[in-house]
């Protein structure tokens, strides 16, 4: 016999929040019951990058793949002070670090982060060969069937250059692609699964906002279920709070299809700091750990539905509304109705001061996992023949409903992208989270493609990486 769980561990340093993790418990006597907790894991490793410019001076840049801790220093100047060395930047003051007797290591003080001092060791000698040569996917358990690309109809030589250029392109400025794995699915096949700065495919990965994604399959799960929901729900209603702030007639139409296409009419833009609503500012605020009781006290600024403006609150919204028309904690949901039925392994669920999953983005997934996904999608809500998500709820997620910006199509929780390569349009529907962690399903070419970058918060350069990246593959893919 097993059960499913879910562990709540504190939070990993440098975070702040807490996570669920999922446990499974076997019994194993009678009244002895088993289970192996697998944390996410306090993991921090940066790379200083120090280049000797023209005029003689030294600059350097600091980059870590998850925590973005070096961009706000940008390159900075350095300059010895007998065995201390000091890191100038014009962007936010100084670092210091003190060599050691060898001049081989130094440990850097990076204050303000609420961290020990950082060892760092000089690399020396040639750096290892570069192996770009395609490799078939392992099976690991986890359901993926692996498949070569050529037999799923995706040429290998592009593949294999698309590997090297990722391999060669040089990451010591804040403006450098950091790409740190891309994973292929093609007719239900894994196809590609690559790996680069450190990343495995056993580490679960930062998805940023791509999680955001996540609410609109938990919605999708949750009609699967047999929950009375639907893209029409009126909002307010689901939530039972015996009062709101700033009550308004327009608040008791907010509907769940509103919260998931961002356009509920709330003061609630993650672009103006002086929102409520703002995510920066729902999460610094201590007077009220109830995030979702926070943005409904907020003010009303528009009809519901006139217009989508980006906001994060508004996301989560839509994952309360299944918590409380499920009556499930959303961490469990998702274990018995998502992550179970797809056999994900290893994953976090960042948690809000109340222990409710924030939807509006964070949660630490494998790529692999992800990229089931959109693989979901494409199979019409089914995994290896088993129900997840309601099928017509798929259409209805990935509907053009209202743009948050130029450019920027909108569905419910999906951004909808067009992309042109070998002369044929492609219409593709993309989770997105900053720094470039990528899924775009494309359902033309029974296509999903997952990536991750450390870009963080530089969304000039990961723009142009995603479409560089997925031209390539396009490219490569014959259809359908």
């Amino acid at each position: 016999m097993r059960v499913t769980a879910v562990w709540v561990q504190p939070p990993p340093p440098p975070e702040d929040s807490r996570y669920a993790s999922p446990l499974i418990l076997r019994e194993v006597a009678p009244g002895t019951w088993h289970g192996e907790i697998a944390p996410l894991k306090a993991r921090l490793f940066m790379t200083m990058h120090v280049v000797r410019e023209a005029d003689g001076s030294v600059r350097a840049f600091l980059r870590d793949p998850l925590f973005n801790l070096g961009r706000r220093f940008g390159m900075m100047r350095l300059a010895c002070e007998g065995r201390t060395v000091r890191f100038v930047s014009d962007k936010a003051g100084a670092l210091r670090a003190d060599l050691d007797s060898a001049g081989t290591s130094f440990a850097l003080h990076y204050e303000g982060a609420g961290l020990p001092p950082l060892r760092f060791v000089r690399t020396a000698g040639a750096l290892p060969a570069i192996d770009a040569s395609y490799r078939q996917p392992r099976e690991t358990g986890d359901e993926w069937i692996a498949a070569s690309a050529s037999h799923a109809g995706i040429a290998v030589a592009p593949l294999v250059r698309l590997t090297r250029e990722i391999e060669t392109t040089p990451v010591g400025s804040p403006t450098a692609p950091a790409v740190q794995s891309i994973t292929i699915a093609r007719h239900g096949k894994l196809v590609f699964d690559r790996y680069f700065e450190g990343f495995d495919e056993a580490t679960p990965h930062d998805t940023r906002s791509a999680g955001k994604t996540f609410a609109d399959v938990l919605v999708g799960a949750a009609i699967a279920a047999g929950a009375p929901l639907n893209a029409g729900t009126p909002l307010l209603a689901l939530y039972r709070y015996p009062s709101v702030a700033n009550d308004d007639p327009r608040k008791r139409l907010m509907t769940l299809g509103d919260a998931l296409s961002m356009s509920t009419g709330l003061d609630c833009d993650d672009n103006d700091d002086k929102s409520i609503g703002n995510e920066d500012n729902e999460q610094s605020q201590t007077r009220q750990p109830d995030w979702y009781k926070l943005v409904l006290d907020a003010r009303m600024v528009r009809a519901p539905g006139a217009k989508a403006v980006y906001c994060s609150a508004s996301i989560n919204l839509a994952g309360g509304a299944v918590a409380r028309a499920t009556h499930a904690w959303l961490p469990m949901f998702f274990a018995q109705h998502v992550a179970e039925p797809l056999t994900m392994q290893r994953y976090a669920l960042n948690l809000t001061p109340n222990g409710d999953w924030y939807l509006g983005g964070g949660a630490y997934v494998r790529p692999r996992d992800m990229l089931k996904i959109g693989q979901l999608f494409l199979d019409g809500g089914r995994w290896h023949g088993t129900r997840v998500i309601d099928r017509d709820w798929i259409p209805t997620s990935w509907k053009d409903r209202l743009p948050l910006g130029a450019g920027d199509d909108y569905g419910y929780a999906w951004h909808l992208r067009s992309y042109i390569a070998a002369s044929r349009k492609y219409r593709a529907y993309e989770a997105q989270g900053n720094g470039g962690q990528i899924l775009d399903v494309v359902p033309q070419l029974d296509l999903a493609v997952m990536m991750t970058a450390g870009n963080y918060n530089n969304f000039l350069t990961w723009g142009k990486m995603r479409d560089r990246i997925m031209l390539q593959i396009l490219a490569a893919t014959s259809g359908p």
